[in-house]
């Protein structure tokens, strides 16, 4: 049934709803399918679709073998300008958000790190609350979101300096989950 544009339903100025695109445990307002309003689920993909974001995430378990944490910074560090490079130089134009986040210990007891990239040609930005020297074990989760290439071409690209970044830092690694949307992907190569 159409909205009468009398009615209070109808509103022509959305600069009051704010969003956090980030947020994923929030409920925004709107109608799921009405492109025009900023908390609907198909703007959403709209705004990701115009705006040719690829992204991709991995959570690694990663045993550090005892390594000085100076040494698993310089890691993390590594693998993420790596990863970022690589995207550039195989079609992304522009980086959208490289960031990773170590979990240290056993839920995160010996504490965590964050660190990210806006910009191949400055440094990484890492804020460090680990309370260890040394690092045993921890988990790793890495996203990649890059303007220009697609989500399985992110991920392939990732996938390819792993083993080797991995092995030169001596860490041994573990995939416990890879969040690749194969049917977005499929939808956008088969979009006539």
């Amino acid at each position: 049934m159409p909205v009468d544009p009398n009615s209070d339903e109808y509103r022509l100025d959305y600069d009051h709803t704010e969003i956090d695109h980030d947020q994923d445990n929030r409920e925004i307002k709107g109608h799921d399918f009405n492109p025009v309003e900023e908390g609907s689920a198909l703007h959403l993909e709209i705004h990701r679709s115009v705006d040719e974001l690829g992204k991709y995430a991995i959570e690694m378990e990663i045993d550090c073998n005892g390594r000085p944490k100076d040494d698993i910074k310089g890691f993390v560090e590594e693998l993420m300008k790596t990863a970022t490079v690589q995207c550039m130089e195989n079609g992304a134009d522009l980086v959208g958000h490289v960031k990773s986040f170590l979990i240290v210990g056993k839920d995160g007891a010996d504490g965590n790190m964050m660190s990210s990239i806006v910009d191949v040609a400055r440094p990484i930005k890492m804020q460090d609350h680990i309370k260890v020297d040394r690092i045993d074990d921890a988990i790793l989760v890495l996203h990649v979101i890059v303007h220009g290439i697609w989500d399985d071409k992110i991920r392939a690209l990732t996938l390819e300096v792993l083993p080797g970044i991995c092995k030169k830092w001596n860490v041994d690694y573990k995939i416990l989950a890879d969040y690749f949307d194969l049917e977005k992907s499929i939808a956008h190569h088969n979009i006539k």
